[in-house]
């Protein structure tokens, strides 16, 4: 996606094993999105459509097929950042990291967004006043807006599977979707749990993960600008 503007500070098989030594405490949430991802779109558009939501499975088809072109026009001013930090020469220079965490932020803040409105847009069929009445009837929604929310940034990530960054993304986005989406059914019993799901959220993308990556790159790109 947006992560490539480390290539010629970092090798990315040195980023390889922090990143799978990060993602190891989250294998437990591995089955239930590869179940997601390979049966919400099914499961769910079959449902829905016995529901006669045909609307709702032609405005997910839509945006299936055309997000990532979507997406790819929203991206640029993050790409724009990222193409700027190929004109620093020095690894250690601080503004690279700068660009960084803000290319990675914008991204991150994007993902998050589309996540959103994929939601917002199912929910918004099932009810406007979901939250007050929640039964297994908003379950082939939320698969559904699986499906619309993360295609598009599978899609990405099927195409730059050597890049860490953008599969470790992909993947804690996954997670704290499902999170979100489990919420749902515990925003009236649970609303504590379901208010530090949601600010978990947003600590993770907006700030700990970006600063991760950047402190991940320093270090790496350090380390080798020692050795040559």
């Amino acid at each position: 996606m947006c992560y490539q503007g480390f290539e010629k500070f970092v090798d990315s098989r040195s980023v390889t094993k922090r990143k799978l030594d990060m993602l190891k405490y989250l294998e437990i949430f591995t089955i239930p999105i590869m179940v997601l991802n390979m049966f919400s779109a099914i499961v769910g558009g079959i449902w829905i459509a016995f529901m006669g939501e045909w609307k709702l499975i032609g405005i997910g088809i839509f945006l299936m097929i055309t997000s990532h072109w979507i997406l790819t026009l929203l991206m640029l001013p993050g790409i724009g950042l990222t193409a700027l930090i190929g004109a620093f020469s020095n690894p250690k220079n601080i503004f690279v990291y700068i660009l960084g965490y803000f290319s990675n932020l914008y991204l991150n803040i994007l993902i998050s967004g589309w996540c959103v409105l994929s939601f917002i847009i199912c929910t918004n069929f099932y009810g406007a006043g979901y939250q007050s009445e929640i039964s297994y009837e908003l379950l082939p929604y939320l698969l559904w807006s699986w499906s619309m929310a993360l295609s598009p940034w599978q899609y990405f990530a099927n195409y730059e599977r050597d890049n860490e960054y953008t599969m470790a993304t992909t993947y804690i986005v996954s997670i704290f979707y499902l999170l979100f989406l489990v919420s749902t059914f515990t925003v009236n019993s649970l609303p504590v749990l379901t208010l530090l799901i949601h600010f978990s959220a947003i600590l993770v993308l907006v700030i700990i993960l970006p600063i991760y990556y950047m402190y991940t790159a320093y270090k790496i790109g350090s380390t080798q600008s020692e050795y040559i």
